[in-house]
């Protein structure tokens, strides 16, 4: 089995993400267009366009591919034979597809085996992390903001938040300013491979907003929008943003999301939704730095488990081996 890995964004992080994730998979090359001499084809999703290209010109080549993210990949997909998604909320999106399906979850190859953190600057200080879109930092303006606020008025609370801010765009700068509490000390740093190590690993507690912003409605006689939740989410929602933290041993409070509330289970994090539940959630873990260690350590070993590129690899190789024996 011979395949051949391409894509004309190679800086995205996403596919460096799973250029790394593939590189001890010897039956793997990168950037070679000559096809004929592979059985097996891989594109990141911004290469959708070449994908019927390829297909007709090298029929019997099974081509895969990876991290579709928007809804004009789906004029692609009558021309390819698999798709690789990353979490439950992709692969439910794409069954539309109607191709074998394969989950592969992908992260920085580096956090791998680092120390669980860094040294805190401040030991009487409680540092909770961010990493990821601003948008969900805006969507939890009624939800996250206004617990850490409340929590901000009991405890020495430093926000890190590792986003790209200037991706906001002038038109929702003062929205992004707003959604953040004015009573806790906020520090941001840009998306960068350093600033994992450099910044994000000195959190004490990693959250995981994620929901977008809705409003329950009456829309049945049996409904109360008082009690009735409303949940929404990318369909790009996975638990890539929980591994990280996974990785470097912090615990973790996610929004109800899928994956979330598929992985954070059994004291391998905390769910929150409402204003009161962040709240909770976040005093559980400030006021108890052993519940804080355990819930780390039991994240890490979860995903170092389940998410190990040994392990999806191997799976990986055995569902492509299906394919060329189809």
């Amino acid at each position: 089995m011979k395949i051949v890995f391409n894509t004309r964004q190679p800086d995205a992080a996403a596919s460096l993400f799973y250029q790394e994730a593939l590189q001890d998979m010897e039956e793997v090359s990168c950037y070679d267009q000559n096809f004929s001499a592979y059985d097996i084809a891989l594109f990141m999703t911004y290469d959708y366009g070449v994908v019927r290209q390829v297909k007709e010109a090298h029929p019997s080549i099974k081509i895969g591919i990876i991290d579709p993210r928007s809804t004009p990949v789906l004029s692609a997909t009558p021309y390819c034979d698999f798709l690789v998604v990353d979490g439950v909320e992709m692969e439910d999106f794409w069954r539309i597809a109607e191709k074998p399906i394969f989950k592969y979850a992908e992260y920085p190859r580096f956090l791998i085996n680092q120390k669980s953190k860094t040294e805190k600057q401040n030991k009487d200080k409680t540092y909770i992390g961010y990493h990821g879109n601003p948008l969900h930092i805006m969507e939890g303006a009624k939800t996250l903001t206004p617990a850490l606020t409340e929590l901000g008025e009991k405890y020495d609370i430093e926000l890190l938040l590792m986003v790209n801010t200037h991706a906001i765009g002038s038109e929702l700068e003062d929205r992004y300013l707003g959604s953040l509490p004015s009573n806790v000390k906020i520090t941001h740093a840009p998306w960068h491979m350093d600033n994992y190590n450099n910044f994000l690993a000195r959190s004490d507690i990693g959250i995981v907003p994620n929901n977008l912003g809705c409003t329950p409605v009456r829309t049945l006689a049996i409904g109360d929008p008082k009690t009735d939740y409303c949940l929404s989410f990318k369909m790009t929602s996975n638990p890539g943003r929980i591994i990280v933290f996974g990785l470097m041993g912090i615990p973790v409070i996610a929004d109800f999301y899928p994956s979330a509330l598929q992985y954070l289970q059994n004291e391998t994090g905390f769910v929150a939704h409402s204003k009161a539940g962040w709240k909770y959630c976040l005093e559980q873990l400030i006021k108890n730095k052993k519940l804080r260690e355990t819930m780390g350590q039991k994240l890490k070993t979860l995903v170092e488990d389940k998410f190990n590129f040994d392990h999806q690899n191997k799976q990986f190789r055995i569902f492509l081996a299906s394919l060329l024996e189809q």
